[in-house]
């Protein structure tokens, strides 16, 4: 690969510390990791949290036991919450506020097209594979904390999904139907997004798990828009395959001639994996540093859309191991805490 071409997308992708790659097949989730996230919760930034079940903390204060603050008695105030050793230290009566639980409405959106599920390398999983797990993790999240779960697939159009759900008794039916969920096809993303987030009433924090690759990222820009216009908070969680963002030097592909330089005239073919188009090129060093600057420009695009519309931009590489991920990246853009 040649120096430039590394240097354009080490900027594009900042890459993680060294770690074994995740599995490519078995159970989605292990006990250890579980056991991590038990501990993390989903943010629920500006989004209006609802009804009494979960555990978000709320602005509002009510009768709970959870102790939140005092303020001074006025009339009309429940007198069976004034505190009398407050009065009695004080000599003035004081009513203790406790604080309440809301629940938030979690959706996911998954994206199932062709293109994710493919693989540069059979040590990494699938794109599809991965996002699996991502919306495991966060789904799993969702429920330990009573709040409202809907996780749907799309490609060119809504599939079959889970929910809406809430409590934890709903975890294991949550990764078994993540287990049974299948690549459905072509890609649709904008008219998907839109589709879905028309359909409902009450806005949330829509969690987007894609690779982008349906148009150009600036088509999503009205999306973005019009989910913040009505109180959604939107995450978009952009999953790459290393080979995607970083291709092999042209010599891996050509072979080396007699001289030991590349053979010039050796070509490969490209299958588009959700339309079968067929494109025959020859990957010089040329081609594939012009592939990275158009990579970077679009990855920079992508993160520009999703900053001017206040969403949250988050790029993934599958080779990532699914904890550090959730534990580290996750955390670190504000997406869980």
């Amino acid at each position: 690969m040649t120096g430039s071409l590394r240097e354009t997308l080490a900027r594009a992708v900042p890459r993680r510390p060294p770690s074994p790659p995740p599995p490519a097949g078995g159970a989605l989730f292990d006990e250890a990791l579980l056991g991590r996230l038990r501990q993390m919760s989903l943010c629920s930034g500006r989004v209006r949290t609802e009804g009494i079940v979960g555990e978000h903390r709320s602005r509002r204060r009510g009768s709970s036991p959870e102790f939140a603050d005092f303020k001074s008695y006025s009339q009309g105030d429940d007198f069976r919450r004034i505190d009398w050793n407050t009065y009695a230290r004080l000599g003035g009566l004081f009513v203790r506020l406790s604080e309440v639980t809301t629940e938030l409405g979690v959706h996911v959106l998954l994206d199932a097209s062709g293109s994710m599920d493919w693989r540069g390398t059979p040590a990494v999983p699938t794109k599809f594979d991965y996002g699996r797990r991502l919306a495991g993790a966060l789904g799993y999240l969702a429920l330990w904390h009573f709040d409202r779960l809907m996780v749907t697939p799309f490609a060119d159009t809504l599939g079959p999904g889970f929910g809406p759900a809430q409590g934890r008794s709903h975890a294991v039916p949550l990764l078994r139907t993540l287990e049974r969920m299948a690549p459905l096809g072509g890609t649709a993303l904008v008219d998907a997004v839109d589709r879905y987030l028309h359909a409902r009433r009450r806005p949330g924090v829509l969690l987007l798990i894609t690779d982008l690759l349906a148009g150009e990222p600036d088509d999503l820009r009205k999306s973005l828009r019009d989910a913040r216009a009505r109180g959604w908070q939107v995450a978009l969680l952009h999953l790459l395959d290393d080979a995607e963002v970083a291709p092999a030097s042209a010599s891996a592909y050509l072979g080396d001639g007699a001289d030991g330089t590349a053979a010039a005239t050796a070509a490969v073919e490209l299958i588009e994996a959700e339309t079968g188009q067929r494109l025959l090129l020859s990957p010089s060093d040329d081609l594939l540093a012009r592939y990275g600057e158009a990579v970077a420009a679009w990855l920079a695009a992508a993160e520009a859309v999703c900053a001017d519309e206040n969403a949250t931009y988050v790029r993934l590489l599958t080779s990532w191991p699914l904890d550090e991920v959730v534990l580290g990246t996750l955390r670190e853009q504000g997406v869980v805490g």
